[in-house]
């Protein structure tokens, strides 16, 4: 039964790498959603961000995963260092079943609004898939960053995120 008292409906979805062509997964399997993302700048032009994510699926535990990066502080570093920090924790919520190289984050205008895309590459079980996500600056371009960084992979990373994990 889902939270909201729907059952949860069973949906087999193809997968190329399953030596079963077919992968059965609840509706409601587990994603995550970004709890915060937090830019801190120091002297010296240094940055540190952390992004902290928490998910849940039906009844299974409550799943929090966060994780830091720190690199030159600059506008694109910035955004960078929130998009390595998100696929870090990514990477930590599957018990590093999915790895993620970062091809890049762009600000772009369009729509008369400020959307972030990032681009990545996702490792899972031998394969490469390159993604891209993308969200609305809706007036802090790092938390945008962590959202777009998180809506490029969630889809792929969700069946696999391993429920058991707490990891801060």
């Amino acid at each position: 039964m889902h939270a909201r008292g729907i059952p949860a409906v069973p949906v087999t979805i193809g997968h190329p790498s399953d030596s079963d062509p077919t992968l059965t997964i609840a509706v409601d399997a587990a994603r995550l959603r970004l709890d915060a993302c937090v830019l801190e700048q120091f002297a010296g032009a240094r940055s540190r961000v952390t992004a902290r994510f928490v998910g849940a699926a039906g009844e299974s535990p409550r799943i929090v995963v966060s994780a830091t990066q720190e690199g030159t502080s600059c506008p694109g570093g910035d955004l960078r260092l929130a998009a390595l920090a998100t696929f870090e924790a990514l990477t930590r919520a599957t018990q590093g079943v999915a790895t993620f190289d970062l091809i890049g984050v762009k600000p772009v205008r369009a729509f008369d609004a400020t959307v972030l895309m990032v681009a990545a590459l996702v490792r899972i079980e031998g394969e490469a898939t390159r993604v891209i996500g993308a969200a609305v600056d809706e007036g802090d371009a790092v938390i945008a960053t962590a959202r777009a960084a998180l809506h490029g992979v969630n889809r792929l990373v969700a069946p696999r995120i391993a429920i058991s994990a707490s990891t801060a």
